[in-house]
């Protein structure tokens, strides 16, 4: 099972290592990270998200919380909470005329926005769920022979997350 944690810490050196050495230690591979500083300058969130079950995740929040830096640790619930990734993709083609209609219709569909376009070459950036990011993706790849297009390059960053409400 996908579960999604926040960790807030004090911004010391090392303790992104101290962390992601910890959740290896115990067996849990990490399927996505982000990190950065929150509104105080001295304080981190750290978003993980390994596959765990039930006492797994409640080892793995246990054994965080007994970190020196940790502030606070706990499991994000999907419906309690807002989940949202970055990707940017380069996408290649020698059609003149391709970038005209397909930047139009995808941007439409996903809410792609177009951050640099040349002669040859075009970059989308979407922000989403994961799971319009992996349609995004398959649909793009589905298409690439029939549009005449390659994918050249897919940077993505990962599930950031925060809790609604107060």
């Amino acid at each position: 099972m996908k579960n999604v944690i926040s960790i807030v810490v004090k911004n010391n050196s090392s303790v992104l290592a101290r962390i992601s050495s910890l959740f290896g230690r115990r067996g849990f591979n990490i399927d996505s990270l982000s990190v950065s500083a929150t509104d105080d300058p001295h304080i981190s969130r750290i978003t993980v998200v390994a596959q765990s079950d039930q006492s797994g995740l409640a080892q793995i929040i246990s054994q965080t919380q007994k970190l020196e830096e940790t502030i606070s640790v706990r499991a994000l619930d999907e419906n309690l909470s807002v989940f949202r990734e970055l990707s940017l993709v380069k996408i290649l083609t020698t059609d003149e005329n391709f970038f005209d209609k397909f930047a139009i219709e995808l941007s439409d569909k996903y809410g792609a926005i177009i951050v640099d376009v040349t002669a040859k070459s075009m970059i989308l950036e979407l922000t989403g769920t994961s799971d319009k990011i992996d349609s995004f993706m398959s649909e793009l790849s589905a298409a690439q022979e029939e549009k005449h297009y390659v994918i050249s390059k897919v940077c993505r960053t990962g599930i950031t997350a925060i809790e609604r409400g107060v």
